[in-house]
């Protein structure tokens, strides 16, 4: 019984760096309610340490590449860009959509492409839409990559399994 807890304790404190304290407490009396009680005392510092990895696993960036659907400088730009990411969200709901200013153009990219190969296949998806986009070298949030994806269902009959489809 107490290996079982000290694995489960285990578990949790390994996936910590994915959670944040309050829910790791959570965590650990859901996973043994039903075997006793825990008791979590935590030591000074502990919420410090944790936001200090939070914070830094959030600021990692790393080279990648996304595809430019929109640049202009003119006076409506802002207000176009808008317009364009919004399109674009309501077109691809899955695909990050992200818009800048560069002085003096506003742009609207989308995608975390961690190759150019990988551009290159998101920008043949949207090209249909988006005939004048183009790939080009930016920095991409660590955490936009390891955000897990809803799963879209798509049910073949109502014998079969669903079919996840992964965009």
């Amino acid at each position: 019984m107490r290996y079982f807890i000290f694995i489960v304790a285990l578990c949790f404190a390994l996936s910590a760096s994915a959670q944040n304290v309050e829910q790791m407490k959570r965590g650990l009396i859901n996973a043994v309610e039903q075997e006793g009680s825990v008791v979590v005392i935590e030591g000074e510092g502990v919420r410090d340490a944790v936001s200090a990895v939070e914070a830094q696993r959030r600021s990692k960036e790393i080279s990648g590449f996304r595809i430019v659907i929109f640049s202009d400088n003119g006076q409506y730009a802002g207000d176009n860009a808008d317009a364009v990411l919004q399109e674009f969200k309501s077109l691809y709901p899955r695909i990050n959509a992200y818009m800048v200013y560069e002085s003096p153009y506003f742009k609207v990219s989308v995608g975390d492409c961690l190759s150019m190969e990988e551009a290159q296949i998101l920008m043949a998806k949207i090209l249909g839409n988006y005939p004048k986009a183009f790939p080009r070298r930016e920095s991409i949030q660590l955490e936009a990559l390891t955000a897990p994806l809803t799963p879209i269902v798509e049910p073949v009959d109502s014998l079969a399994l669903p079919i996840v489809v992964v965009e």
